[in-house]
């Protein structure tokens, strides 16, 4: 994993994830955007235009925060079927407000496995937080993410082994 916010403020956070289950069977999970997209902490609630998940989608989040809700706004950048998909988080007050960001997760195969990258790229606009300051945040939002991704991926893993273990002891 890795978080840098350059002079400038750009940020960039990365992470990949070996999976030992092949690209389809992952993108059959991560299409799930609903579930997916909201695996940054902040990210309570995201509504989709149309219900349907596809490039160029409005989106409607809310971040919530110490029991504050903050509505943002965003859409679909991009969606490949069994690739990935991006999608932007935008401040209400417009794009140079807010922390703007794209959050993307992209998939590649190997045999029998895939690999997933995990990646927000975008730009710290806040002046009172200092960039070593908001990178030790990030790093550690950033890494909830990743280790809920992770998690999902694991629990899929296991119930994927138990259902094949349950359908090999049934009786013929």
């Amino acid at each position: 994993m890795s978080v840098s916010i350059s002079r400038r403020g750009v940020v960039c956070c990365r992470a990949f994830l070996d999976v030992p289950l092949s690209a389809g069977i992952v993108w059959g999970q991560l299409r799930d955007f609903q579930r997916f997209a909201r695996q940054d902490p902040f990210h309570a609630t995201i509504n989709v235009e149309g219900d349907l998940p596809r490039a160029g989608a409005h989106l409607s989040l809310a971040h919530r925060y110490a029991g504050l809700s903050i509505p943002r706004t965003g859409r679909i950048v991009v969606w490949r079927e069994e690739v990935g998909y991006s999608f932007s988080d935008l401040s209400m007050r417009g794009p140079r407000h807010g922390f703007p960001h794209t959050f993307s997760y992209r998939l590649e195969p190997r045999e029998n496995a895939c690999r997933l990258k995990i990646e927000v790229r975008g730009l710290w606009t806040s002046r009172w937080i200092p960039h070593w300051l908001a990178r030790l945040w990030l790093w550690w939002v950033f890494g909830q993410v990743v280790r809920h991704v992770e998690q999902e991926l694991n629990l899929y893993q296991l119930w994927r082994k138990r259902r094949a273990l349950v359908a090999s002891t049934k009786p013929t």
